[in-house]
């Protein structure tokens, strides 16, 4: 079994970079371990089971926030990569294929003087390696006796053992729970057991590293090495004669790169055995927190900015290929980070203004007449004053016009339960996306009034910021119809002041209130008031500005072909995932929320 191992590692390669991030100054890397993970793997090229279609997530940046009430931080989303696979058997027989899933991490060991291990590495403030890492490799759960010579005879050995025996290890080792165990493998919703972990190790010195150390003297380290740990899980697939299969593969993964005004993250996918299937991938979906780079293609992936999607200040975005074949040495390189800001920005209107693939704007009703909103000045102090202020309407279009100060409001007696709004859309788009109620002026919505400020401005007569959204009628949920959807779609509203800053993001994610927004194809769509947040003083139903991210025409060509729902719905769900932990974070500050 050992030899069949060894001749199966000839077959597969994983691309790594091995960068010393850890000698930056000012604060420096907080882990200096690289990690890459790869596609599900076949040692040779298969011609009977095709791979048609495939949808990749990849998220390096957990939804979470400080939960005043626990004390403690809230994690409402995993560091995790999600592959789905639609294979089809092309002849008429049962098929089994061996088949292996990679994880490649490296990190580094220091070696004293006495020629002894240490994941202590003596740089700058010095900092630690994952001793966890170091025990895998070795197959140990004491480092400390473990002397340089024992380190690189494991060099370029395969050690394999059971599933059960592997868990066990990481049990030992404190990482049964860890971004280093067993992925999760569902075929045709049956688990598929992991049968053997094979556990390959290189060793290799760092002579830059070893050659910064000689500059301290009084240093008791001197060599540090690079070990490279690859981790196969070895596995088989099943195919039923002429049948599709639908496989899943999720892991944690684990890319925190540094800490320095900000986290940064990186991670090395290898996608290049997807191409070892029969066949070329019809379609090719990916989703990703972060901005992916592919290295060593000839194919041409379209991308979509899902910019209104971030949490952390990263922005989603979605990628897409047809008639995609990876071929050898090709990988992704999926980059994200968490930003340090310095200060804050305007989002009072969109950058680009309206959307001018929104048309044909209209409404059933509208109420009548004109009111003063924020002006536009430079000056954030100056937005509300008298001078400054602007004059709209109610009607629909003022909900698609990029200012977020108005919005439409509907015009007949009691409620507005029944009134809609129309729009055509000429791009397939992800939305509706929308601030809720109706706001006026710039600053926080219990921001009183100044009694320093004349007394007759129109602010001072509205008595707080979030007055006027307070008396009016905001909505709580909108049926959305339309001949372009199968089924209307009941889109519900959270009952959110639409702040413009706030301490988790500046993006425009940041006033929306539409918990569940769907993929939409290019159509007309009406948008029906079916039950409302009542104000506490007037019966009028408000809607703050509505929009849309327009998706690229292959993504639009992909989903519209796609009758059995195998990438709209899990993009859905993702969109949907983060659009409510969002809602989560901002609802959870409470009074906290303003100043």
């Amino acid at each position: 079994m050992k030899n069949i191992l060894k001749k199966q590692l000839i077959a597969i390669w994983i691309i790594l970079f091995i960068c010393i991030s850890a000698f930056a100054d000012d604060g420096g890397s907080k882990n200096p371990e690289e990690w890459s993970y790869g596609n599900i793997y076949v040692t040779e090229a298969n011609e009977k089971i095709a791979l048609e279609r495939e949808l990749l997530i990849v998220e390096q940046l957990a939804d979470e926030y400080y939960d005043n009430n626990s004390g403690g931080v809230k994690k409402l989303s995993e560091r995790e990569i999600n592959a789905v696979f639609d294979f089809k058997n092309t002849t008429n027989q049962d098929v089994t294929v061996p088949c292996a899933f990679p994880i490649v991490v490296t990190t580094q060991v220091a070696i004293t003087s006495d020629d002894s291990l240490s994941n202590f590495i003596r740089f700058n403030n010095g900092y630690y390696s994952k001793e966890d890492l170091i025990q895998i490799a070795l197959g140990k759960k004491d480092i400390s006796k473990v002397k340089k010579d024992e380190l690189l005879s494991i060099d370029k050995k395969l050690r394999t053992i059971s599933a059960k025996e592997y868990l066990a290890e990481l049990s030992l080792y404190g990482k049964l729970n860890s971004e280093c165990k067993p992925c999760t493998i569902i075929q045709d919703g049956k688990e598929v057991q992991i049968l053997t972990v094979g556990i390959e190790t290189n060793v290799e010195k760092n002579e830059e590293a070893t050659d910064h150390l000689k500059q301290y003297s009084i240093s008791e380290q001197k060599e540090i090495y690079t070990i490279k740990v690859v981790i196969h899980f070895y596995h088989k697939l099943h195919f039923l004669p002429a049948a599709r299969s639908k496989l899943s593969v999720k892991y944690t993964i684990d890319s925190l790169r540094a800490t320095y005004k900000g986290d940064k993250y990186q991670v090395v996918y290898d996608i290049s055995t997807g191409g070892t299937w029969k066949g070329a991938i019809n379609g090719f979906v990916l989703l990703t927190d972060s901005v992916m780079t592919v290295h060593n293609s000839a194919a041409a992936f379209e991308e979509t900015d899902l910019d209104e999607l971030s949490i952390s200040g990263t922005d989603y975005h979605l990628y897409v290929c047809q008639n995609y074949k990876p071929r050898k040495n090709e990988y992704f390189e999926f980059t994200a980070s968490t930003p340090y800001r310095d200060g804050m920005e305007k989002l009072w209107e969109r950058k680009t203004g309206s959307q001018d693939f929104v048309k044909n704007i209209n409404s059933s009703s509208f109420y009548k007449g004109t009111y003063q909103i924020a002006g536009n000045s430079q000056y954030m102090f100056d937005n509300n004053k008298d001078a400054d202020l602007r004059t709209s309407g109610y009607e629909a279009a003022t909900s698609f016009d990029g200012i977020l100060y108005n919005g439409w409001v509907e015009g007949v007696k009691g409620d507005g339960i029944g009134e809609w709004i129309e729009f055509t859309l000429e791009k397939a788009s992800v939305g509706p996306f929308a601030s809720n109620g109706l706001r006026r002026f710039f600053g926080f919505k219990k921001y009183p009034t100044d009694k320093n400020d004349d007394t007759k401005s129109i602010l001072n007569k509205s008595k707080y910021i979030g007055y006027t959204w307070d008396s009016n009628n905001r909505v709580k949920e909108m049926r959305l119809t339309s001949s372009a959807l199968k089924n209307p779609v009941t889109l519900k509203f959270t009952d959110l002041f639409p702040e413009i800053f706030n301490w988790v993001s500046n993006d425009w994610i940041a006033i929306n209130a539409v918990k569940n927004p769907v993929l939409l194809p290019k159509g007309t769509y009406r948008l029906t008031i079916d039950s409302i947040y009542k104000g506490n003083k007037w019966d009028d139903t408000a809607l703050g500005e509505v929009w849309f991210i327009p998706i690229s025409p292959r993504a639009e060509k992909i989903f519209e072909s796609d009758k059995d729902a195998f990438f709209t719905e899990p993009v859905t769900k993702i969109i949907q995932k983060h659009v409510n932990n969002y809602t989560e974070i901002l609802l959870s500050l409470g009074d906290s929320y303003y100043p």
